[in-house]
């Protein structure tokens, strides 16, 4: 679906933006030009080479009038101005909508400092602008006619907002008087442009009788005669009528004003646009690049799809593939710690292949966050793991920043070949152990002499589609009893303590003194040590693009129990290790993004259960079965196989270039 009022960098944020997404729905008219103002206002810290890019006749309706001035007020609201007052609600406490004053109040912010502080002038109507730069009118000083012109220093709408919005300004500068206009446009001029940012204003409209001479004072511009006045505050007119005083000004303004006060732009008519700075790994080759690889992911993140990153590099080191690192941030609440790939981390992508370990979803969040150069003379392959049975079509975008997909398993193959137009090509990632810490039962707090099962999940996984319940429930089913000597040991990390699923989630677990929780992230090899001081693996998941856990567990010779579905169906199988049948399901609302619709697989607990029992009381054939998985993960699995199957794919994708 494309929205016809949003270009690509706005169709994708709305997207990535799940607190936009459940506003309103994408096919809204209004929904999606009210977007183009909440781009301008959160895009150049959430994307901000995307931000940059995007120009104002990107964002048509921003300065759309929906709703006329408010009485005794010049400005009509703007599409812009009504979102800024719904986003910025520390300006909507201060300026409650409710009320006159509180509208009048917001026109005032808006323009002071909201503008500004959002860099918003591009996108202000260009009657907004004149307005803005008219001549206003001061309040009347007793004795002194309503609507008396401020005279001859021309305090303009803008500047009397401003002074009406600072009650210091009002006591020092009284605009009802010559010398009090005069001395507040030193102030606005040498301090106030700089401190509240308003350079971009006299861009607009360049205020050139500033640079103009005085009419009274040969020797001295408008400026300098405003600034002088400002800056000394014991000296009035009169003072600048002897010579000596006018050169001591002249020299003062040019030798120190000017460079204290940043005023060479002003004199020139306006402040210089600056140009966004493009991130490092966004910028365009100038030429042929060499031959490599630049892996593009998770790092430095301690989660799953992180170690794909790690294991790619890898993979690439031991075909004798050149490759660098480019790291990207994960969320806030994801530990990024993990020093693996530090040495070949670049800012810069230095290769002219890219190779994107990163969900589509991410791949297109890079877009905008790196720049669309990132992606440009280069040869894009999305390393995408996908975790259920189809690509959702609002996507279908994402292909387009691709020249071919890999993906780890038959699973995820399938699921992006129903739409995608570019080549999915199965490529298995390598798995290793070779970071593992061998570190006793006590290290976790675990006990000696009982059988542990282990689960590892991590909560920003989405827990519908981990399933840790079904984990509770057939254990307790396994071994009813409550004696029997085995422990159920969940390993989670990234939890939400107000989280209601976690809280009853947790409730449930507490029932059965025998289920035991480690929480926290833990260092790689502490991870894979806790694998290796327990005996078997269980996995209830809905659905796994590869499953990586399990693998891991399997290659460390644990006999596993999972859900015989998605991923992990390509090497769990009977003579691996114990698959559990189930039914399929839909995927219900809010349980995994954009799953409305689709369905994944409710193991069968019964079966589990049985399984699980199995382990315990048939300890060869566990051990028959956790040797043949082992021995499967080393043959298919290590980074030398793997990285001659990224060499020789690379090599012929590079040779029909």
């Amino acid at each position: 679906m494309r929205a016809p009022f949003l270009i690509r960098e706005l169709r994708f944020a709305w997207l990535l933006r799940e607190d936009v997404r459940m506003g309103a729905p994408i096919d809204d008219p209004e929904a999606q030009k009210d977007f183009q103002a909440w781009w301008l206002l959160h895009a150049p810290c959430d994307f901000p080479a995307a931000a940059a890019r995007v120009r104002p006749e990107d964002l048509p309706h921003v300065g759309d009038i929906i709703r006329p001035a408010p009485p005794g007020e010049a400005f009509e609201f703007t599409r812009l101005m009504e979102v800024t007052w719904r986003q910025r609600t520390d300006a909507r406490a201060q300026h409650p909508p409710d009320t006159p004053a509180g509208t009048a109040g917001f026109i005032r912010w808006f323009f002071v400092h909201g503008v500004p502080e959002h860099d918003l002038f591009r996108h202000l109507p260009a009657q907004h602008v004149r307005r803005l730069n008219a001549r206003a009118w001061a309040e009347a000083a007793p004795g002194q006619a309503a609507g008396q012109a401020v005279g001859e220093a021309p305090v303009s709408l803008l500047q009397l907002y401003t002074w009406q919005m600072d009650p210091a300004l009002q006591a020092e500068f009284p605009l009802h008087t010559p010398s009090g206009r005069a001395r507040f446009l030193g102030w606005y001029y040498c301090e106030g442009v700089r401190t509240l940012k308003h350079g971009g204003y006299l861009e607009l409209d360049p205020p050139a009788w500033l640079a103009g001479q005085h009419p009274a004072i040969p020797g001295l511009s408008r400026l300098a005669v405003l600034a002088w006045l400002w800056a000394c505050p014991g000296c009035g007119m009169e003072a600048l009528s002897d010579p000596r005083q006018i050169d001591a000004a002249a020299r003062w303004f040019r030798e120190e004003a000017v460079e204290r006060y940043r005023l060479g732009q002003l004199l020139a008519g306006g402040r210089s646009p600056q140009a966004s700075p493009v991130p490092a790994a966004g910028r365009a080759p100038s030429g042929p690049l060499p031959s490599g690889v630049n892996i593009v992911g998770f790092a430095k993140g301690e989660l799953g799809i992180g170690e794909d990153s790690r294991m790619a590099a890898a993979s690439l080191e031991r075909a004798g593939v050149p490759f660098a690192v480019v790291n990207v941030r994960t969320g806030p609440n994801t530990r990024q710690e993990d020093c693996a790939l530090d040495a070949h981390l670049r800012e810069e992508a230095p290769y002219g292949v890219n190779l994107f370990c990163l969900t589509g979803l991410d791949t297109a969040r890079v877009w905008l966050e790196k720049g669309a150069d990132l992606f440009s003379g280069r040869l894009n392959i999305g390393y995408w793991p996908w975790e259920l049975p189809e690509w959702p079509a609002v996507w279908s975008e994402a292909y387009e920043l691709v020249d071919e997909i890999w993906v780890s398993s038959r699973y995820t193959q399938q699921a992006f070949q129903k739409s995608s137009p570019v080549p999915v090509v199965l490529m298995p990632m390598a798995v290793t152990v070779d970071r593992l810490r061998r570190l006793p039962r006590s290290a976790f707090g675990l006990p000696e002499g009982a059988f542990l099962f282990l689960y590892v999940f991590d909560f920003n996984s989405y827990l519908a589609r981990k399933n840790p319940w079904a984990a509770l429930r057939a254990f307790r089913k396994a071994f009813p009893a409550g004696s029997e000597p085995v422990r159920l040991v969940l390993k989670v990390m990234n939890t939400s303590p107000d989280d209601p699923r976690w809280l009853a989630f947790c409730a449930e677990a507490s029932q059965d003194a025998r289920i035991l929780h480690i929480g926290g992230t833990m260092d790689r090899g502490d991870v894979l040590g806790l694998f290796a001081a327990c005996d078997a693996y269980v996995s209830p998941h809905r659905s796994e693009g590869f499953g990586r856990t399990l693998a891991e567990a399997m290659l460390l010779g644990k006999p596993v129990v999972a859900t015989g579905y998605s991923g992990n169906e390509d090497f769990l199988t009977a003579e691996t290790g114990y698959p559990v049948g189930g039914r399929l399901v839909p995927v219900g609302r809010g349980e995994y993004p954009f799953g409305e619709g689709l369905y994944w697989a409710e193991p069968d607990i019964d079966q589990l259960a049985a399984n699980m029992r199995d382990m315990v009381e048939n300890p060869a054939r566990a051990s028959r079965l956790a040797e043949n998985g082992r021995r499967l993960m080393e043959l298919r699995h290590n980074p030398a196989a793997v990285g001659a199957a990224y060499r020789a794919r690379l090599e012929y994708l590079l040779a029909r270039r």
